[in-house]
C-alpha cells in the first residue's frame, strides 16, 4: 500500500517491502487505484493490485528447470502403462492364435478361456464351440471308421472262413466220390476181387447214404449262413422235444446197448424254430449214442433256473482229449479220422449245432467229466 505521498508501507499480512515506489508501476498492468483513509488516521492511501512479476518469473523458472524430469517421468509411466495395456490386449489374441494351432493339428480339446465382452470375447466364445463341434464331429467319425474297420475285419475273417470252408468241403466230397468211382470201375470191368459184385454194391451204397447225408448237411450250412436268414420262433416245450427225440433214438440206444438216465422238469419252455432245434438235439444224441462203447450210459437232463434253460447230455465210458475240445465246433474237424470214418460222421454236427444255437442266442460248452463228456447248453 502506498501513502498519498507515493511511499510503499507495510501492512500486517504483507510478508515484506518490495522496496517499490508507485512510478514504479505506471508502465504495468494493474487494477483501478482507489484512495483509502484508515478511522485512527486523516492520512490519505492508494490501493491497486498489481502482478509480482518477480514470483511469476521464479515459477517459470522452476517449471523450466524441472520440465526435463517431468517429461522422463511422463515418458516412464506411459511406456509401463503401454506394456501392461499390450498385454491385456494381445494375451487372449495369443490364446486364440495358440487353440487355433491345436485345431490345426486336430486337436480340439484346448479351449479359449476368456471373460471379455468386447470383439476379442465374441470370437474366443465362436473359437470355443468350434473346436467343440469339431471334436464331436471327429470323433463321431473315429468311431465310424472304427466300426467300419471291424466291420471290413469281420467281412475279410467270415470271407476266409468261407474259402477254408469250401475248400475242406471239397476235400471231404472228393474222398467218397473217388471211392464210389474206384468201385463202380472194378465192377464195370471186373477187376480181381469186384467180380463179386455183391458187397461192394452193398459199400458203394453206404458211401452214397453218407455222401447225401454231407451234402444235405452242407446246404443246411448254407442255408444258415445266408445273410440276412431269418427263422419263425415259436413257443416251445424244451421237456417234450426231449421226450420226443429220446423216442426217436430209441432203437439206436437198444443197438448200441446203451442205458438212458432221464432226470426232465416239466414245463421248460423256450423260444426258437423247432425243426432247427430237433436238428440240434438229434446231432447230440447221435454223437453221444455213436461215441460211447457198448453199455455204457447216457444221461439227459432238462431244468429251468434263474430264468434260463439248461440242458445237459452226458455219455460215460469215453473222453476227448483237452486239446482237441476247443477245436469240435470247426467244420470237418474229427478228433479221430479213423473212427468217425467208422461212425459214419461228416465232421458237420457240431458245426451244424452251433451255428443253429448261435442264431438262438444259446449257449453250448463241451467238457470232460470224471466219468466220460458232458455236454451243456443254456438257452
Amino acid at each position: 500500500m502506498f501513502l498519498s505521498s507515493g511511499e510503499e508501507i507495510s501492512l500486517p499480512d504483507l510478508d515484506s517491502f518490495t522496496g517499490a515506489q508507485i512510478g514504479d508501476y505506471q508502465n504495468i498492468e494493474t487494477t483501478k487505484a482507489y484512495k483509502v483513509l484508515f478511522a485512527d488516521s486523516t492520512e490519505e492511501y492508494i490501493l491497486f493490485l498489481t502482478k509480482n512479476t518477480g514470483k511469476e518469473s521464479q515459477i517459470a523458472e522452476a517449471l523450466q528447470k524441472s520440465l526435463p524430469i517431468l517429461g522422463i517421468v511422463v515418458l516412464v509411466v506411459s511406456v509401463i502403462a503401454a506394456f501392461f495395456y499390450s498385454r491385456y490386449m494381445t494375451a487372449p489374441i495369443k490364446k486364440v492364435s495358440r487353440l487355433s494351432k491345436q485345431m490345426a493339428d486336430m486337436d480340439f480339446n484346448g479351449l479359449c478361456s476368456t471373460t471379455r465382452t468386447d470383439e476379442i470375447g465374441v470370437l474366443s466364445v465362436s473359437l470355443n464351440t468350434l473346436s467343440q463341434k469339431l471334436g464331436a464331429a471327429l470323433s463321431d467319425l473315429q468311431k465310424a471308421n472304427q466300426k467300419l474297420q471291424s466291420d471290413i475285419d469281420m467281412e475279410r475273417q467270415l470271407e476266409r472262413q468261407r474259402v477254408e470252408f469250401f475248400s475242406a468241403a471239397s476235400h471231404e466230397l472228393k474222398t467218397p466220390i473217388t471211392i464210389i468211382k474206384g468201385q463202380l470201375q472194378g465192377m464195370l470191368y471186373q477187376v480181381g476181387r469186384y467180380k463179386d459184385r455183391e458187397p461192394y454194391l452193398a459199400q458203394s451204397l453206404e458211401v452214397t447214404d453218407n455222401l447225401e447225408k454231407m451234402v444235405q448237411e452242407l446246404l443246411t450250412i448254407s442255408r444258415l449262413d445266408t445273410t440276412g436268414y431269418a427263422f419263425n420262433p415259436s413257443h416251445i416245450h424244451l421237456d417234450k422235444l426231449i421226450y420226443d427225440r429220446l423216442t426217436v433214438h430209441e432203437d439206436l440206444f437198444m443197438q448200441r446197448e446203451l442205458s438212458v438216465e432221464k432226470d426232465i422238469s416239466p414245463e421248460v419252455c423256450i423260444s426258437g424254430d423247432l425243426q432247427l432245434l430237433q436238428k440240434v438235439v438229434d446231432n447230440l444224441l447221435g454223437n453221444a449214442a455213436a461215441y460211447s462203447p457198448a453199455g455204457e450210459r447216457i444221461t439227459v437232463k432238462v431244468w429251468q433256473a434263474d430264468e434260463k434253460a439248461h440242458l445237459t447230455i452226458e455219455n460215460t465210458g469215453v473222453h476227448i482229449p483237452d486239446k482237441d475240445i476247443p477245436k469240435l465246433f470247426e467244420a470237418f474237424y474229427r478228433v479221430d479220422q479213423s473212427r468217425n470214418r467208422q461212425t459214419g460222421g461228416t465232421g458237420l454236427g457240431l458245426y451244424i449245432v452251433k451255428t443253429i444255437l448261435d442264431l438262438h442266442g444259446a449257449a453250448i460248452k463241451i467238457e470232460n467229466t470224471t466219468q466220460g463228456v458232458k455236454v451243456s447248453v443254456q438257452f
